[in-house]
């Protein structure tokens, strides 16, 4: 298990956005650096990012491309470095704007009037989802949840009150009593699993199980880029978490720990669909789906680590003219 330290990643920001702010750091890391050995500093930075959030796909997925990029190509000087990155990263950034619109897109039109929908967490693509929605004229309600540790539940009710969105907060324990009142249940995810599963923020499999109990459909909105196709070898990463600063100083006292994992995996039996910037997609669609963006099946994916070594013995030949 690994332990959390990079809080800033984590709190207040979906799986995109933490991403984001990720790679921009990155970027400025790189643009400013004067030599190679900074731009090496840049390259620890990314890894301990990925380290903290190792389930975020979008993040994983851009390193690898950058990554290939530096290992690959040949660099006459330090600027040729710092514009291919450049490059790249607002390429990705583009891209990922207009996936998470047109995935919102998708999931506000399932979304009828009247409709009650409960979330959990905090997802930029389930806010706009909802947002457009209700820009459409449709009279939706709003049922959130606090999401404890980090209680983004309140930054996701928030932003839906704001605009006139009758939304109400619930704590976490009081989702399978009040599921009866929602029509359905809209999820985010930091990434989609090779079989068509989920990985997002701790609680959302509970309540993902909790709607299929009730039968409510549960739809899941999200970019292909959030596609994670090392999964296909299966998942040996253990999440992240929290410990002790989750409990009371009364209690620490006393010798009670803590424990709060971050990210879990949402089954794919438990996804009803995928919003897309493709489409609706069932779960059983996706091993499709990564067969035809990476050309084989199982994808031919090289580890990370070995990427991140290769880059820096490319890049090497930089600090040695």
């Amino acid at each position: 298990m690994r332990r959390v330290e990079k809080l800033e990643l984590l709190y207040g920001k979906g799986a995109t956005e933490a991403s984001e702010y990720v790679l921009k750091k990155f970027n400025e890391l790189v643009q400013e650096a004067k030599d190679v050995y900074d731009v090496y500093e840049a390259l620890d930075y990314l890894a301990a990012s990925i380290s903290a959030r190792p389930f975020s796909a979008l993040l994983l997925n851009t390193t690898r491309d950058i990554l290939r990029q530096l290992a690959l190509e040949d660099y006459e000087s330090l600027d040729d470095v710092k514009k291919r990155v450049s490059s790249i990263l607002a390429s990705t950034l583009q891209r990922v704007a207009e996936e998470t619109e047109l995935a919102a897109e998708v999931a506000a039109r399932r979304i009828e009037d009247g409709d009650i929908i409960l979330t959990h967490s905090y997802s930029r693509s389930v806010i706009r989802s909802i947002e457009k929605a209700y820009a459409e004229g449709k009279n939706v309600r709003v049922i959130v949840t606090e999401s404890r540790p980090l209680l983004d539940g309140l930054e996701t009710a928030k932003r839906l009150a704001r605009i006139g969105i009758q939304t109400t907060l619930i704590v976490d324990s009081a989702v399978r009593y009040i599921i009866r009142e929602a029509d359905k249940v809209l999820l985010g995810a930091d990434a989609i699993t090779a079989d068509g599963g989920v990985i997002a923020r701790s609680g959302s499999g509970l309540v993902a199980l909790i709607a299929q109990e009730a039968r409510v459909r549960v739809m899941i909105v999200s970019g292909t880029y959030k596609l994670y196709p090392e999964t296909v070898y299966g998942l040996t990463i253990e999440p992240p978490w929290l410990g002790d600063e989750i409990v009371p100083d009364d209690l620490k006292e006393i010798g009670v720990r803590g424990y709060s994992p971050l990210f879990e995996t949402i089954q794919a039996n438990l996804v009803d669909a995928l919003a897309t910037e493709r489409g609706l997609l069932a779960p059983e669609a996706v091993p499709l789906l990564i067969k035809e963006i990476y050309g084989s099946w199982p994808p031919s994916i090289e580890p990370l680590e070995e990427l991140f070594a290769k880059a820096r013995k490319k890049l090497s030949a930089l600090s040695h003219p």
